[in-house]
């Protein structure tokens, strides 16, 4: 079995294979492709997370404000302006690109708890502004009646509808992703987040590559924000706050910053665990931290050292500084 793993010519094109037909299978069972949409809108989002925090180490806390963004621009953009949901989604993770773009230019010099505060001042500002500006956003009661996609003239309604949709993206966030983190750039970005003042010395623009880092991540952020108002077909600042910032960092700490698969593993893990512990309400939060301090404990380098055993490859690549790009 082990030796099956580690044969990506295999692995890759029979994983393929088992998401395609998995909806199908699953055809009928709402509850459980609930869960696989849930599932594939946390990929998305903890993947840019990825590319911002375990490629360069930027510290951001604003995650959840680019999600929000794109989540309430698809919403105004579909409700009020009358587009179609496919050419809003685009637009939506533009959108929350080009706002980090501009976060990022004063704020990218920072380091560390600095880049933490502001990007979570931001966020702040961003949930206030979802509160406040009623006439646009519907204020705290929420935006309501945002009409779901439509594709070929057939109104995407129930979860097996949106799963293949979900899947599309995520799998391109996912192939964008494993690119970029094999690619020179992709070094040169973990070089800069291990050692940015000697990355600096041979020549490189560190805050024009974290700009660029933080601009990607943010737009995936922003697609999936999208995705996620035309399925709920509401939202509210409620699901924009700093705990979902929590939830996401907490996913893409355990399972190892700079690993791809150890993510999607975390991300499998916590979407299951949020939805089976509220049977034990109001003892799920509880139950969830003891589960988190568990695998730091036996799982220090996250679950990406797991998946690394798995597949026969190496936790973490050797780092050089990589040349001036």
């Amino acid at each position: 079995m082990s030796a099956i793993l580690r044969d990506r010519r295999l692995t890759l094109p029979a994983g393929a294979a088992l998401l395609v037909v998995l909806p199908l299978l699953l055809r009928g069972q709402e509850y459980l492709l609930r869960l696989c949409n849930e599932l594939l809108l946390n990929v998305v989002v903890i993947l840019g997370f990825l590319i911002i925090l375990g490629l360069t180490k930027q510290f951001s806390l604003g995650q959840v404000a680019f999600y929000g963004i794109g989540a309430y621009t698809v919403a105004l953009l579909t409700a009020s302006a009358g587009w179609n949901f496919f050419l809003a989604l685009p637009v939506a993770g533009l959108l929350a690109g080009a706002l980090a773009i501009l976060v990022g230019i004063p704020c990218v010099r920072f380091e560390g708890p600095w880049f933490a505060l502001v990007t979570f001042a931001f966020a702040e500002i961003v949930r206030i502004l979802m509160i406040r500006w009623k006439g646009v956003t519907g204020g705290a009661q929420g935006f309501y009646n945002i009409p779901r996609p439509t594709l070929g003239g057939v109104q995407l309604t129930g979860e097996f509808h949106y799963i293949y949709l979900f899947l599309l993206v995520a799998g391109v966030a996912v192939a964008l992703t494993v690119h970029l983190r094999l690619s020179p750039l992709g070094r040169l970005w973990l070089a800069i987040g291990d050692a940015p003042h000697m990355v600096a010395a041979m020549g490189t623009n560190v805050a024009l590559h974290r700009i660029l880092a933080f601009f990607i991540g943010s737009v995936l952020a922003g697609l999936a924000g999208g995705l996620f108002a035309g399925y709920a077909t509401f939202i509210s600042p409620e699901s924009f706050t700093i705990n979902h910032t929590i939830y996401f960092l907490t996913i893409l700490v355990v399972g190892g910053l700079e690993s791809i698969p150890g993510a999607l593993l975390s991300v499998a893990v916590f979407t299951l665990l949020s939805n089976y512990l509220l049977a034990f309400y109001p003892w799920d939060l509880l139950l969830q931290g003891l589960t988190i301090v568990l695998f730091m404990n036996f799982l220090p380098r996250g679950l990406g050292s797991l998946a690394a055993r798995l597949l026969g490859t190496a936790d973490s690549q050797p780092r050089t500084v990589a040349k001036k790009a």
